[in-house]
């Protein structure tokens, strides 16, 4: 390649085409190997391929191989084909490509899965296939189905996926859940999201503003009433922890399922609207101010502290690993801290104000970790891991900068010393002719190579 670069160095134009040459001249060379070691793959056992280096009469490169080496690398491949990680790193990377969104494929193993487990009585499975299918109705089925067969699954009822665009959860489901999970306050406010679900999506998707939101929610009395019941709850539980051990148990289980089946259960699962959790914060914030506005300052208190109260449990919950509910909770609890702050100042109780800030600070502070430790950009893996790319990445463009270096000053090593034979150049340049690789005009190296053209030093 280096002489047949030196030969035409003259008939090129410019150094942009030089260095468009020497590509197209590493891309033969790079199919040209390819080509060769796969005519050697194809030979018959014990044979070498002819020719080489050195020329046609060489001996070549690739050694010699024998029917056990073909049956090795048979094996090894058949073998990361079949083994299940292998399995699975095939199927983690194509979800990757569909942004781990469900297909056909994975919905059929979700439905055998579902059919075998029915026949089994497993009611865990039921419950794990009810999460994690895209088929709302058949979902919903295999819920009733696993909660049929073990009660203990009734908090799958309120865990089963639902979009913006879903039904909300059936009365009958959550009157039952109430039943079975007393104290607990997300049945609760589920049930107060099935009021107001439906007219409250179709306002924001009509560009409603949020305060005509707030006072048409403020006017539903059934609404408040429940909210005001949920608030109140001694627990805060969205089941999402027992839907993550849930889905780790099934799928340590069940080797064959793929990421998105159990990725996209966890993403979608239902928790009670966070919307409705800052209108109600502003509704009984306001009625605070207004309870003190009319000397009430008890009524302002008592109301602000049940907000303080049930958003450090929202935000305390152990059975909750969500740091977006933690979030939530956190901003409730500051809101109420800010006014009660203010309320304490206004009512002349200065030592009371002193501590409502100092609480206010500390929400403050742990609201600022958890946004560090909740933003992924951020966490110290994170770093770590875009470090250790970064280097990567930089250790590869210095070795791409470092090769074509090497390939440069070979060929400018080639071409002033002067070596190599006619014979060499000959099919250098008849092969970068074949490709279409090389830049100059055709003509004019058939000319070159009939004796029509003078040559670089006089070597061809």
């Amino acid at each position: 390649m280096g002489l047949a670069l030196a030969a035409e160095i003259d008939e090129t134009r410019s150094s942009f085409e030089t260095v468009k040459w020497s590509f197209g001249g590493i891309m033969l060379f790079s199919r040209s190997v390819l080509s060769s070691a796969w005519k050697w793959m194809k030979r018959p056992a014990g044979s070498s391929l002819s020719g080489g280096a050195v020329g046609p009469e060489g001996s070549s490169l690739l050694p010699k191989r024998s029917r056990v080496f073909t049956a090795v690398v048979l094996a090894v491949a058949a073998l990361l084909l079949t083994l299940p990680e292998g399995r699975e790193a095939i199927r983690t990377v194509s979800s990757s490509w569909r942004g781990y969104r469900e297909s056909g494929w994975d919905q059929r193993m979700l439905d055998e899965l579902a059919a075998r487990a029915e026949k089994e009585g497993d009611a865990s499975t039921l419950a794990f296939v009810a999460l994690s299918t895209s088929d709302r109705a058949h979902g919903a089925d295999l819920a009733e189905r696993a909660v049929a067969l073990d009660p203990q699954f009734m908090w799958v009822f309120a865990a089963r996926n639902r979009g913006l665009d879903d039904d909300p959860p059936r009365a009958e489901w959550l009157a039952r859940l109430q039943a079975a999970d007393p104290g607990n306050a997300v049945p609760q406010l589920l049930a107060a999201d099935a009021q107001v679900q439906a007219r409250t999506e179709t306002d924001l998707e009509h560009g409603v503003k949020i305060d005509k939101i707030r006072q048409r929610l403020e006017s539903n009395s059934n609404w408040l009433a429940l909210m005001d019941s949920a608030y109140a709850a001694p627990r805060y539980d969205s089941y999402f922890q027992r839907h993550f051990q849930l889905a780790r148990t099934v799928w340590n289980r069940e080797k064959s399922l793929p990421p998105t089946t159990v990725l996209y259960g966890i993403w979608q699962h239902g928790f009670p609207n966070m919307l409705t959790f800052r209108l109600y914060c502003d509704i009984k914030i306001q009625q605070s101010q207004t309870a003190q506005a009319s000397g009430n300052t008890k009524r302002a208190e008592s109301t602000l502290a049940s907000l303080d109260m049930f958003g450090m449990r929202m935000a305390e919950a152990n059975a909750s690993d969500s740091d977006l509910e933690k979030l939530i909770g956190l901003a409730i609890a500051r809101n109420a801290n800010k006014a009660m702050t203010k309320l304490y100042q206004e009512s002349g109780r200065p030592e009371d104000a002193r501590r409502a800030a100092m609480r206010l600070e500390q929400i403050d502070e742990q609201s600022k970790e958890m946004r560090r430790a909740f933003n992924p950009s951020r966490s110290a893996r994170a770093v770590a891991l875009r470090k250790e790319a970064t280097l990567v990445q930089g250790f590869g463009i210095l070795v791409v900068i470092a090769g074509i270096a090497a390939l440069s000053t070979i060929l400018h090593a080639r071409a002033v010393a002067g070596q190599g034979s006619k014979s060499e150049i000959f099919l250098a340049e008849s092969d970068l002719l074949g490709s279409g690789l090389c830049p100059c005009n055709s003509t004019r190296c058939l000319r070159r190579i009939s004796g029509e053209l003078p040559t670089v030093s006089g070597r061809f």
